[in-house]
């Protein structure tokens, strides 16, 4: 393992190598689109047009955005250097992660097109993989990019019978199967926590040749072919990350969750589960990884020093348990395969794999090779026929809790003539107990329960997807899923209605999105009429970004023109339950208590629906209710600070987990400059107050505790001077102290 100060000059070096090649090269990556995120439901995951999906190694230090982790939200965190990692107020809210996972292809007794004459030669194997090492094998560099349909309403061309999210590219391979990969993302309830993932695998006859990085067409039936997913996954990423940061020791103590080993030096700390691998059930394999306590507390093994301060650090409020870090469970489960020459059982939507294997890296073997899947797992260490070994073995390693899971699912063997296809449909597939109970630290310890149940309840929605879609075309394209479309959630906007009061006041708004929208089915007939299928609106706030949502109000439909503004020509609703400077997101939910039957695309007639609802995408920003300004002409300054201590970690004497860091200057003018001093009367910071890009008003401003370089300043004793620009006022000033406790 190398040190920390190799790390960082190796991980400068090729910051800049992989700048230089962007400069290059950024107007070629970008509109080919290699790479692509599903951002549109709850799990969000990085896909690459070479089969792999999430990420390609562990080395996840490298790493700001989330990738393969859940929930879904524009804003994760992820520290990726030490001095990230040590701060305080950092905490990072990435559920876990999954990288390595895709599509292989085995093929075995075959001819192959070798140099130097490229004339068909006997091969006894031919390999292509997506996900097993930091480099694909056994397709070309130039292979398609993403065709990406963006499709949900007020997109254009809006099309309710395609999903909202959908994901295309073909990639050819060295013994001539062409793989098309679809994938598709929902953001509705329900529906919101699986990606599926459509695989054709066509005997083209295209073979790719690595050595001329291109393809030539050779006709041959291909007589034993297997179709392998592999997928790597550690659902304990929080914790691990959470609980420790060593100084110095960034890799060693923080890495075990964001992609290093489960046993020796890095223990860690998942359980796995099987389900549906009864042939004849008619429900293709489920597997999933959860953490061993949720993320409760560090696991019992845990070798490295724990931050001193990670209970208060991780208690969002202090009536509540430290939050629970590894909530969730995380997998994947097949929901069709083309049947092989022998299997147990020949309907293609009980798709149990041949064989299937769980391992954990570096604490197992296999054919007395060891299975470091990060170092050594790869052609450079081991040949093909181990690979073929490998796809054709079971193996449950034992489920002790210190896994770092490796799957392993085989399905074959397949004769496949020119011309012939097979196809593989797998949904990744997340589960999670109620955030809000997750927040609170489980108090009534739900975990693993709830959160196994969700993901059962996610694996039986992705099926109905599947027997709702599978066989259908639109606009010419062949989709294998579909779901019933919600109503979409009205544009929402809160602004601070404080302004000339001492009440503090949020006023919550939004348009007749919902009322205006109407939907058909694949029968043509109208499944949504929001005129008069909006059943409510549902307002709700929270101060938590991954959307932990409290109800405020629930308006049915009777009540709709109580709460509607004609002169603003929308809806408006005022959140009075608030303080000063806490700050807060709003989202506003159309529902639909009654759903009309509705007809899927390939021709199914659901009759039972349960409430539809939309997601909380049009949240708003957050905002936090703001006294008016001061005329101070009339009754003279006042300005004061809040909190005045600031005490970190102190619920009465900081805004704790709704801005940790936030000071509050308040009782100013209407415009102002504040400059900030310590004690050895050096400027730390100057901040402009006036009103805000939408022109409202407010007499406070906040201030981050960091520097005009953009560094945390010291905990101590600072000075701050106030000068007034209001018209009337201009050059006024006044001052005052504040301390900072850490």
């Amino acid at each position: 393992m190398e040190n920390y100060s190799e790390m960082k000059i190796r991980k400068t070096f090729a910051s800049i190598i992989i700048f230089m090649l962007l400069v290059v090269t950024f107007t070629d990556l970008y509109p080919q689109k290699h790479l692509v995120t599903h951002t549109r439901g709850k799990l969000w995951e990085t896909i690459n047009s070479d089969g792999l999906i999430g990420h390609g190694g562990a080395w996840d230090y490298e790493e700001v955005t989330g990738i393969g982790f859940y929930p879904g939200f524009p804003d994760f965190y992820f520290p990726n250097d030490e001095e990230l990692a040590n701060s305080p107020d950092k905490v990072t809210n990435a559920n876990f992660h999954n990288f390595r996972s895709g599509p292989w292809i085995i093929a075995k007794d075959l001819q192959s097109l070798e140099p130097p004459d490229f004339a068909p030669k006997p091969k006894e194997y031919l390999v292509y993989h997506s996900s097993m090492t930091f480099k694909n094998r056994g397709t070309i560099a130039s292979y398609s990019p993403f065709e990406s349909t963006i499709n949900y309403i007020g997109t254009p061309g809006f099309n309710p019978e395609l999903p909202e999210e959908m994901h295309y590219t073909t990639i050819p391979t060295v013994m001539g199967i062409t793989v098309k990969q679809r994938s598709y993302a929902w953001s509705f309830p329900g529906f919101s926590d699986f990606i599926v993932y459509d695989y054709v695998f066509v005997n083209t006859g295209e073979m790719v040749i690595p050595s001329l990085n291109s393809i030539r067409n050779h006709q041959q039936t291909l007589n034993e072919v297997w179709l392998v997913f592999h997928s790597g996954i550690s659902v304990s990423t929080k914790g691990t990350l959470n609980f420790h940061y060593e100084t110095g020791q960034f890799i060693e103590s923080a890495a075990p969750a964001g992609g290093f080993g489960g046993y020796g030096q890095k223990p860690g700390s998942d359980v796995y589960a099987i389900e549906n691998q009864d042939a004849g059930d008619g429900k293709g394999l489920l597997y999933y990884s959860r953490d061993y306590n949720g993320g409760r507390e560090p696991v019992p093994w845990d070798k490295w020093a724990i931050k001193k301060n990670w209970q208060s650090l991780l208690r969002l409020n202090p009536d509540w348990a430290p939050e629970l870090q590894d909530p969730a469970c995380f997998g994947f489960t097949f929901l069709y395969r083309t049947p092989p020459q022998d299997a147990a059982s020949f309907d293609p939507y009980d798709a149990d794999p041949t064989h299937f294997s769980v391992y954990s890296d570096e604490g197992d073997s296999f054919n007395g090779k060891s299975l470091d899947f990060n170092e050594y797992f790869g052609f450079n260490s081991y040949n093909e026929k181990f690979f073929y070994d490998f796809i054709k073995h079971d193996f449950l390693r034992e489920n002790d809790g210190k896994l770092y899971g490796w799957y392993t699912s085989s399905f074959g063997p397949y004769t496949l003539a020119p011309g012939d296809s097979v196809r593989l449909i797998v949904a990744e597939i997340a589960g999670q107990m109620d955030l809000k109970q997750v927040a609170m630290g489980d108090p009534e310890h739900h975990f693993p329960d709830s959160s196994i149940a969700a993901i059962r309840r996610n694996a039986e929605a992705v099926r109905k997807a599947i027997s709702w879609g599978y066989g259908a075309r639109v606009n010419g394209m062949e989709i294998v899923a579909d779901v019933p479309e919600s109503p979409p959630a009205p544009n929402c906007t809160a602004t601070n209605a404080s302004v000339a009061s001492d009440t503090a006041i949020i006023a919550i708004r939004w348009d007749r999105l919902s009322e205006e929208t109407t939907f058909t089915d694949r029968s043509g007939q109208v499944f949504f009429d929001g005129a008069t299928d909006v059943s409510g609106y549902r307002v709700y706030k929270g101060s938590d970004e991954r959307g932990i949502w409290d109800l405020l109000i629930d308006i049915p439909r009777t009540e709709f023109e109580k709460y509607w503004n004609p002169e603003l020509n929308l809806y408006e609703y005022f959140d009075k339950d608030l303080q000063f400077g806490f700050g807060f997101y709003y989202y506003v939910q159309a529902y639909n208590s009654n759903p009309k039957p509705w007809t899927s695309i390939n021709g199914t007639l659901v009759t039972d629906l349960p409430e539809l609802k939309s997601a909380d995408y049009n949240r708003s920003q957050k905002v936090s209710a703001k006294p008016g300004p001061v005329d101070i002409e009339e009754k003279g300054w006042g300005v004061f600070v809040a909190p005045n201590p600031y005490i970190e970690g102190d619920y009465d004497y900081s805004f704790m987990g709704s801005d940790p860091r936030k000071i509050e200057f308040r009782s100013l003018p209407e415009k102002a400059v504040i400059k900030i001093f310590n004690v050895a009367g050096e400027l730390v910071r100057t901040l402009k107050h006036g009103p805000d890009t939408y022109g409202n008003l407010s007499g406070s401003i906040e201030w981050d505790q960091k520097s005009n370089s953009g560094l945390l300043v010291a905990p101590g004793l600072y000075i701050y001077v106030v000068e007034s620009e209001t018209e009337g006022t201009e050059g006024s000033r006044t001052n005052g102290k504040l301390m900072i406790i850490r």
